[in-house]
């Protein structure tokens, strides 16, 4: 089944919404921030990142007390694997709970200790389902997107109809750019297990392809076929208010992040969802404060980074300076614990070069990025970002049609390739890709506005009328 099959399909999801068991799956999703760090995965609850991931329906657990903390979960696994050192099931448990507590708690350490109970599972079963599931998910969080690819397909050959490593396996494909196999991947997941994991992953591959009206359909879908838990609802309800951003709709983007926060679960992506409608609304101090509270409590690079952009578009230099560094420290521990940062950090990095030397640096980084997953669009456009950034606009040139192949409406990815078609002299394409950009979603970057207004003087676009009144 190919993605334009998939993104066809419509009616075939809205039929499948009424059938088959109501799931706590999860769909994975972009974070609708352009140029931001580190996306994280979090188990068995919904996401803090990019990704939402899958219900360990058939794991078996020991049992635990009526909603307890993830750090009360973690205490009690830690105890139980101390009383019997052979305890698999629980060994299994404490690595998600390692997992989700690294997304709590934005400690990437967290990371190691999920890895080593997992490692003391295969030291005693190697092979179990259970533990190449989490390890799966393990990886995906670490953006090891080939090897989590490699370990739930190691599950799906035993069990082809397994939902878990399916989901695993759609997640992975789309990272590396393989967007037809995760379509073909998704369908299965939908014939066997259409919930809340199937149709957020419908949703962001519509989204990809353009189809932002089917995106929304699916991500109502998820949102009905749900757990019921507040967190969950709320972050579904925090993608759709994603969606609207990415579309421009920042009234409707604002109303959905409220949502999300009327229940006592904060999802943190919602708060940045709110910072950003703020900052679009004209109310960058408020924004910057929203940003502060969060940061203090979730050091999310996504945050940082935005935290910083909209310092220095207040003209408080010496804190956004602090901010982009705090990015950085960040990323070094994320790096430290495993995680692949070359994608995100590529474009970070080529948005603040200050120089030729720290310019080169974004390219290497994109580089790498792009020779792990050189299918992904996102991926294409880092290279080709950070190489126009580098002054070589003649090697981004290609690249920016593999970035744009989808279709995606991606406001960032119309203005890079903008930027690159103006560097290489073709002003017409140019000012068709920086018109789209403004059209899409004016707010696709409050960083680059300034440039974006330069360019547009330059192409004679007019800018977005909405930029007048913040």
């Amino acid at each position: 089944m190919t993605t334009t099959e998939l993104r066809a399909s419509t009616t075939a999801f809205d039929a499948s919404a009424t059938r088959g068991p109501r799931c706590l799956g999860r769909g994975r999703r972009r974070v609708g921030v352009p140029a931001l760090l580190l996306t994280v995965t979090t188990l068995f609850g919904v996401a803090v990142g990019r990704f939402v991931l899958y219900e360990p329906h058939h794991v078996a657990t020991p049992a635990a007390p009526a909603a307890p903390t993830t750090e009360q979960t973690v205490a009690r696994l830690e105890a139980a694997v101390r009383r019997d050192p052979g305890d698999t099931a629980s060994l299994v448990a404490l690595g998600r709970a390692y997992l989700r507590r690294a997304i709590e708690t934005a400690d990437p350490s967290y990371y190691s200790l999920s890895s080593r109970a997992l490692d003391r599972v295969d030291a005693i079963t190697p092979g179990s389902n259970d533990a190449l599931l989490t390890r799966g998910a393990l990886e995906l969080s670490l953006h090891q997107f080939a090897n989590a690819r490699a370990v739930a397909t190691q599950v799906n050959a035993r069990e082809p109809a397994q939902p878990d490593a399916l989901a695993i396996m759609v997640d992975a494909s789309v990272e590396l750019g393989d967007y037809d196999g995760a379509a073909t991947l998704l369908q299965e997941l939908l014939d066997h297990r259409p919930g809340l994991a199937a149709y957020s992953r419908a949703s962001y591959l519509r989204e990809l392809h353009g189809d932002y009206a089917g995106a929304e359909v699916a991500m109502r879908q998820a949102a009905v076929a749900g757990s019921g838990s507040g967190f969950d609802n709320a972050t579904i309800t925090t993608f759709l208010g994603d969606l609207e951003f990415a579309q421009g709709h920042v009234a409707a983007a604002a109303a959905e992040y409220d949502r999300a926060l009327k229940p006592r679960v904060h999802p943190p992506l919602a708060e940045l969802g709110r910072a950003k409608t703020l900052a679009a609304f004209g109310r960058t101090n408020d924004a910057i404060l929203v940003l502060q509270r969060l940061t203090n409590r979730y050091p999310l690079p996504a945050a940082v980074a935005l935290l910083g952009d909209l310092q220095a578009r207040a003209g408080r230099t010496a804190d956004a300076a602090r901010s982009y560094e705090l990015v950085r420290a960040i990323t070094k521990l994320q790096q430290a614990a495993g995680q692949v940062t070359d994608l995100e950090l590529a474009v970070f990095e080529a948005d603040h070069a200050a120089d030729p030397a720290a310019a080169a640096a974004a390219v290497d980084l994109a580089r790498r990025a792009y020779d792990a997953r050189p299918g992904n669009v996102f991926a294409a456009d880092a290279l080709a970002w950070a190489l126009v950034n580098s002054g070589d606009a003649a090697a981004a040139r290609p690249l920016i049609n593999q970035s744009r192949r989808l279709g995606t409406p991606d406001a960032l990815l119309h203005y890079h390739a903008a930027v690159v078609l103006d560097a290489t002299g073709e002003s017409g394409a140019a000012r068709d890709e920086l018109t789209r950009a403004f059209t899409t979603n004016p707010w696709f970057s409050f960083l680059h506005r300034d440039a974006a207004t330069a360019l547009a003087a330059k192409l004679g676009v007019a800018v977005p009328a909405a930029w007048s009144a913040s």
